[in-house]
Protein backbone atom coordinates (compact mmCIF):
# COMPACT_ATOMS: atom_id res chain seq x y z
CA UNK A 1 0.00 0.00 0.00
CA UNK A 2 2.86 2.40 0.81
CA UNK A 3 4.35 1.77 -2.63
CA UNK A 4 1.08 2.72 -4.34
CA UNK A 5 0.64 5.82 -2.18
CA UNK A 6 4.18 6.99 -2.97
CA UNK A 7 3.49 6.58 -6.67
CA UNK A 8 0.73 9.17 -6.38
CA UNK A 9 2.47 11.73 -4.20
CA UNK A 10 6.01 11.24 -2.92
CA UNK A 11 5.31 11.78 0.76
CA UNK A 12 2.11 9.75 1.13
CA UNK A 13 3.81 6.36 1.38
CA UNK A 14 6.10 7.55 4.15
CA UNK A 15 3.23 9.20 6.02
CA UNK A 16 1.25 5.97 5.63
CA UNK A 17 4.12 4.10 7.29
CA UNK A 18 4.19 6.76 10.03
CA UNK A 19 7.70 7.82 9.04
CA UNK A 20 6.93 11.49 9.67
CA UNK A 21 10.50 12.75 9.23
CA UNK A 22 11.01 11.05 5.87
CA UNK A 23 7.57 12.15 4.72
CA UNK A 24 8.37 15.73 5.64
CA UNK A 25 11.66 15.64 3.75
CA UNK A 26 9.97 14.28 0.62
CA UNK A 27 7.19 16.86 0.96
CA UNK A 28 9.59 19.79 1.24
CA UNK A 29 11.84 18.55 -1.58
CA UNK A 30 8.92 17.95 -3.92
CA UNK A 31 7.24 21.28 -3.17
CA UNK A 32 10.47 23.27 -3.48
CA UNK A 33 11.37 21.70 -6.83
CA UNK A 34 7.82 22.04 -8.17
CA UNK A 35 7.73 25.70 -7.11
CA UNK A 36 11.10 26.45 -8.72
CA UNK A 37 10.12 24.71 -11.96
CA UNK A 38 6.66 26.25 -12.04
CA UNK A 39 7.84 29.82 -12.42
CA UNK A 40 6.87 31.45 -15.71
CA UNK A 41 9.45 31.69 -18.47
CA UNK A 42 9.69 34.91 -20.46
CA UNK A 43 10.09 34.86 -24.22
CA UNK A 44 13.09 37.15 -23.89
CA UNK A 45 14.88 34.61 -21.67
CA UNK A 46 14.14 31.85 -24.16
CA UNK A 47 15.53 33.93 -27.02
CA UNK A 48 18.71 34.59 -25.08
CA UNK A 49 19.03 30.91 -24.19
CA UNK A 50 18.91 31.54 -20.45
CA UNK A 51 17.85 28.70 -18.21
CA UNK A 52 15.30 30.36 -15.92
CA UNK A 53 15.06 27.43 -13.51
CA UNK A 54 17.72 26.58 -10.95
CA UNK A 55 19.76 23.53 -11.89
CA UNK A 56 19.04 21.80 -8.58
CA UNK A 57 15.30 21.88 -9.33
CA UNK A 58 15.68 20.31 -12.76
CA UNK A 59 17.30 17.23 -11.25
CA UNK A 60 15.46 17.13 -7.93
CA UNK A 61 11.86 16.71 -9.06
CA UNK A 62 12.43 13.69 -11.33
CA UNK A 63 14.58 12.09 -8.62
CA UNK A 64 12.11 12.56 -5.75
CA UNK A 65 9.40 10.30 -7.17
CA UNK A 66 11.43 7.11 -7.79
CA UNK A 67 13.42 7.64 -4.58
CA UNK A 68 10.19 7.93 -2.60
CA UNK A 69 8.70 4.79 -4.16
CA UNK A 70 11.87 2.74 -3.53
CA UNK A 71 12.13 4.03 0.02
CA UNK A 72 8.47 3.22 0.76
CA UNK A 73 8.95 -0.30 -0.58
CA UNK A 74 12.07 -0.98 1.47
CA UNK A 75 10.65 0.65 4.61
CA UNK A 76 7.43 -1.39 4.41
CA UNK A 77 9.31 -4.68 4.58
Amino acid sequence: MALILSGGLPELGQFGLRAWGKGGVFLVAGLAAAWALGRPISVQDLRLGLLPHPRWAVGTLPAVFPWSVIDARTSAR
